[in-house]
């Protein structure tokens, strides 16, 4: 999946929520003084979805898909996701792309966290009849602040591998990430995230990902979210390329608890 044309006019309307949801309604009533933060929701659902079709002189589907999920308890908490990513040109499949995660942590200080976890990824177009990484560590709360929280993960993993070609990989790994979210407004918030995969058996087959994505509010209920994904195999399998790229628009439709 490459970014093209249509990956700029996505980006250009990622700056523009920037820009509506930084001056809409409610900016500029904010305090001068940042307002202590409001505590998380105990549960959170969110479901996106995107649809583009053309007939005619061009024959093009696409269709992609999100939900996400948090449960919050005093010390507990569970997070999971899911994406999947469908294209075709004439007829002929472009892309397609399943992803599935869960994660458990336990609260052991204001700073620190047990954290376990598992990923599933299905990406025939990239080599990857199926991968599973299961790992524990440490989750750290690096950063807590009105406007800017920093989040990282450290830990060891096992990877395990079935490509479309070639023998099936098992390897112990290692899982370093950083997630910060930053409020837009009243009504949006962008994150960004880098995920980094050692492997301890081949060195030179680490995985790395860069994700940004952008999400503004257009009710209570609804969002409009952009993202862009960045996926690089430092050891692909062969005859694939490194990296791979996704752009996507979607509307998201949220449901949450109160606190």
């Amino acid at each position: 999946m490459k970014t093209s044309v249509v990956g700029l006019r996505i980006a250009r309307l990622a700056m523009t929520m920037v820009v509506i949801v930084s001056v809409g309604p409610g900016a500029e009533a904010q305090a001068p003084a940042a307002a202590a933060p409001e505590p998380p929701p105990i549960w959170d659902v969110q479901i996106g979805a995107s649809l583009v079709g053309t007939s005619g002189n061009s024959d093009t589907d696409t269709l992609g898909a999100d939900l996400g999920l948090h449960r919050r308890w005093p010390v507990w908490q569970i997070e999971s996701t899911a994406t999947a990513v469908r294209a075709s040109v004439d007829g002929t499949q472009t892309a397609e792309r399943y992803l599935g995660s869960f994660r458990a942590t336990r609260t052991l200080t204001s700073l620190l966290q047990l954290s376990t976890g598992e990923r599933a990824e299905r990406d025939r177009l990239s080599g990857i009849e199926f991968r599973n990484i299961v790992d524990a560590g440490l989750s750290w709360a690096l950063l807590r602040q009105p406007r800017w929280t920093l989040d990282g993960i450290t830990g060891i993993a096992w990877n395990h591998e079935q490509p479309v070609i070639g023998p099936n990989r098992d390897d112990p790994v290692g899982l370093l990430q950083v997630l910060s979210r930053v409020p837009i407004g009243v009504a949006g918030e962008t994150t960004q995230r880098f995920t980094y995969y050692p492997d301890f058996r081949e060195t030179a087959a680490y995985r790395s990902e860069v994700e940004l994505a952008v999400q503004a509010a257009m009710t209570g209920r609804l969002a409009l979210k952009v993202g862009y994904l960045v996926r690089r195999s430092n050891a692909p399998v062969p005859g694939f390329k490194k990296t791979d790229t996704t752009t996507t628009a979607s509307v998201v439709l949220r449901w949450r608890a109160a606190s």
